[in-house]
This record gives structure tokens, C-alpha cells and sequence, in this order.
């Protein structure tokens, strides 16, 4: 399907139209209500929230973009996609079986693992049928790794392949999706290997040429602003942003985004940072950090010491973006592959019974990427 450029995204349907169709099914997936928050802070970037009460991960889902419409969407979307993880995930193949009996073709210990794991290739799990990006050979893949839920259990269970919402993602066509979940684990391995020595690019924010982005930029002036070019292998653009303002002196928000046009990029990374600073003033999430609401007051981080980079300099680095979600999501595949060595896998949650004729969700596991910084946007070489 041919993919078309609005602000701030690249989608096969415009948002609203999109918020129409996806609307009247939103009961079927618990969700109660999409809350516009937007006024609640003073930036005027467009932040949703959808609630989904019985939720077995977190109950609240985030949404952001340039119009209402697109933020709705994506809080929604989101919410929808974690109820995927949490139900209609399919059934094993293959259960209590060590990854050395199967045929898998790649390391099972190159999947996303959390530090101190005990998994070997004479670990059992259960396995369910995933689909190589590249060539479409089933390939099994641990239920563990797709399956989300924090729900109680009474059962003995090791560090095994972590299921999270990295790679997990939707869209209005299957490509679209699979696109999607590439880019998000794209910019998560890019930012597990910000460090001293690989600390990206300054951007110069004043040099932003981006009709959309610098009108965001123009939203943000009083705030204390960082934007970085996470340069990386995969030749993706990623980019970053960090926040400060008075109002919330004691955490710096940030965001990241990644998608072949590097102007999108910048704007994922934008409207998620703004939508971090909405996230503590709602109060929304079960895990906000405490620190974040301490009253005394903090000075502004100092910038860094590092010359900026001009907009044009970096956006000129890259090529266009495909312009069909098909050819999008093979050349995100074929990123992951020549840096990995191995090709992503997909897992469809929307086949069978959950089938769905309007969107498509997907779980994209890579193995050989990292996801090491979870839950935070480093600033390497610059203050704690």
C-alpha cells in the first residue's frame, strides 16, 4: 500500500481517518475512555491517554502527535496492541522443548535478555511460529519473549527471554506494522550504544528547516532543550530529545524516535519528550518515579560542551523514505539483518479468531540487538 506524509508520520491512512474507523471497536479491547490532556500543561502539543482498567501490564497508554486526531490514535493503538500481547497471543507449536532441538537459526541467547539470565539451548520453553521479514520461513520463537502479562502466578519461572513492548506495534496494513516495530527496535539498539565513545551528534535546534518540527521547536522556547543524532549503524536516522522546564525541576524528560525520514525521527523524539513531561503531570502511570515530584527546586542541566550540528548537515546524510510500507518495512529488514546477522521475526497477533480487517498488530523479535536502556534516553558525557 503506497504510504503518504503527514505531519510528523508516514502512514498508509490519515489519522482521522483512521480515529473513525478504530473508534467503535474500542470497547472490545477494555478500553474505557481516550482523555485528552493536552491542556494540562501549556505546551499545546496534542497528548492522549487511553485507559484500559484491567489491564495485566500498566493501565494507562500514551498517545502523541501533531493534531488530536493522531495523538487519540495513538494512545489507542498502543493499548490495543499491549491487549494483543496480553490475549491473542497463539498458541505453542511446540511447548517444553529446548532451543538445541530446533531448528531456529539463530542463538537463543541473542534474544532480548535481562542481565544475570539463565537461558541456554537446553532451557524448555514453549515455542510459537514466527515469520522471517526477509524470506517468510516460519521460524519458532519462545512464547515468553511475545507473551505480556504481570498478572500473579504461583509458577517457578527463570530469567527467561524478556517480553516487552519493544517490537511490539501497529498499523493499517500488516507492512505498515511490521515498519513500525523495526523502527522501535532500530532506535532501542541505537540507544543502548549511546555511550562516551559513541555519543551522537548536538543538533542545533535553531537550524531546524522542518516546517513541522521547528513548529514545535517555536512551543518549546523557555524550556531548556537537547537534541541529539544518535548516529548508528543501521544508517536509520534516530534522534532524540531532552526537556527541562522550572515547573518540573527535578527530572529531565526525554524522547526518542527513528524512522528513515529523518524530519519524523526528530518529531517522535519531540512530542515524546512532551508527552513524558504530560505523563508526570497526569500522574497517570503506576510506575512515575518518585523523584520527579520533589518540590525543592533544581537548576536547569547545562548543556553540552559539544559544537552543534546544523539540520541540514545530518538530514542531508540520508535518503528518501519508501514510499510503499511493503519496500519500507523490507529495507528496515534488511538494515537489521546487515547489522545483526540475523534476519527479524515476526509474530502475527491479529490472525484467527482476532483477526482484523482494519489494522494489524505485530511482535518483531531481532535477535543480536540490544535493549539495554530501558526506560531512559541517555545523555552520555553529560551530567548525572
Amino acid at each position: 500500500m503506497r504510504l503518504h506524509r503527514f505531519e510528523g508520520t508516514q502512514r498508509t491512512r490519515p489519522p482521522e481517518e483512521t480515529w473513525q474507523t478504530i473508534k467503535p471497536l474500542l470497547s472490545g479491547f477494555g478500553i474505557t475512555r481516550v482523555a485528552d490532556v493536552t491542556a494540562l500543561d501549556d505546551l499545546g502539543v496534542p497528548v492522549a491517554v487511553a485507559i484500559r482498567p484491567l489491564s495485566q501490564t500498566l493501565t494507562p497508554a500514551q498517545g502523541k502527535g501533531a493534531t488530536l486526531d493522531a495523538a487519540r490514535v495513538s494512545a489507542a493503538m498502543e493499548a490495543i496492541e499491549v491487549w494483543h500481547a496480553e490475549r491473542a497471543v497463539p498458541p505453542a507449536l511446540v511447548t517444553h522443548a529446548p532451543a538445541r532441538t530446533l531448528q531456529l537459526h539463530y542463538d537463543v541467547g541473542a534474544l532480548e535478555l535481562h542481565d544475570g539470565h539463565l537461558v541456554t539451548g537446553g532451557v524448555l520453553m514453549d515455542w510459537l511460529p514466527a515469520r522471517s521479514l526477509l524470506t517468510q520461513e516460519e521460524i519458532p520463537v519462545p512464547a515468553c519473549a511475545v507473551r505480556l502479562s504481570r498478572a500473579v502466578h504461583d509458577e517457578c519461572r527463570l530469567h527467561l527471554p524478556s517480553a516487552s513492548t519493544n517490537g511490539l506495534a501497529s498499523g493499517n496494513s500488516p507492512a505498515e506494522a511490521q515498519a513500525h516495530a523495526l523502527c522501535e527496535v532500530i532506535e532501542r539498539d541505537a540507544l543502548s550504544r549511546l555511550d562516551a565513545a559513541h555519543p551522537g551528534e548536538i543538533i542545533d535546534a535553531g537550524s531546524v528547516t522542518d516546517a513541522h518540527c521547528a513548529a514545535l521547536l517555536g512551543r518549546l522556547k523557555g524550556c531548556w532543550l537537547e537534541l541529539r543524532h544518535v548516529t548508528n549503524p543501521f544508517r536509520v536516522p534516530v534522534m532524540t530529545c531532552h526537556l527541562w522546564r522550572e515547573d518540573q525541576s527535578a527530572a529531565v524528560v526525554a524522547g526518542a524516535g527513528a524512522h528513515p525520514d529523518p524530519a519524523i525521527a526528530l518529531s517522535r523524539a519531540i512530542t515524546e519528550a512532551v508527552q513524558t513531561r504530560l505523563t508526570h503531570i497526569t500522574g497517570s502511570r503506576e510506575d512515575c518515579q518518585p523523584f520527579v515530584y520533589r518540590s525543592q527546586p533544581y537548576p536547569a542541566p547545562r548543556h553540552s560542551e559539544r559544537a552543534a550540528v546544523a539540520w541540514h548537515l545530518i538530514s542531508a546524510r540520508y535518503g528518501r523514505a519508501a514510499s510503499a510500507d511493503t519496500a519500507l518495512a523490507l529495507a528496515l529488514a534488511g538494515a537489521v539483518q546487515a547489522v545483526s546477522g540475523h534476519a527479524p521475526l515476526a509474530v502475527d497477533l491479529t490472525q484467527g479468531r482476532h483477526r482484523q480487517d482494519v489494522f494489524s498488530v505485530v511482535k518483531v523479535l531481532a535477535p543480536g540487538l540490544r535493549y539495554a536502556a530501558r526506560h531512559t534516553v541517555p545523555r552520555p558525557l553529560e551530567e548525572r
